[in-house]
């Protein structure tokens, strides 16, 4: 919960106002690529853990220890991935690229599904 908290933060500052501050580049920063795959691998966990646990309760614990244990599987720190937030969500222009682009591949992904069930129909029958 709290990296979709921060995700739609970012969304919702990025949004409203061109005079965002911009925040100064991390000496950490998480490369745009990087970002890119550990963001939609996020999306995809969270997704998951709120369709398994109603209870907010255990999303909301659920979610950190995955959330941690990817961004460890990605060679990140949760301070290291917060940053790098802050400072693609204070650039506009990156940040609706990096979201444009999770998109994308999500779309990609889900083409590439539904070719395999048909694939999958035609050789049953």
């Amino acid at each position: 919960m709290k990296y979709s908290f921060i995700i739609a933060l970012a969304i919702v500052f990025t949004s409203c106002s061109e005079g965002i501050k911009r925040k100064p580049k991390p000496k950490d920063l998480i490369p745009r690529n990087h970002m890119v795959s550990t963001m939609s691998e996020l999306i995809k966990l969270e997704s998951y853990i709120q369709g398994k646990y109603p209870s907010v309760a255990q999303y909301h614990h659920v979610m950190i220890n995955s959330g941690d244990s990817l961004l460890k599987t990605f060679k990140l720190t949760k301070d290291q991935f917060e940053a790098s937030l802050e400072y693609y969500g204070s650039h506009q222009d990156v940040m609706k690229g990096i979201y444009d682009e999770i998109l994308d591949g999500f779309n990609k992904e889900l083409g590439q599904l539904n070719t395999e069930i048909k694939e999958n129909k035609l050789n049953t029958k």
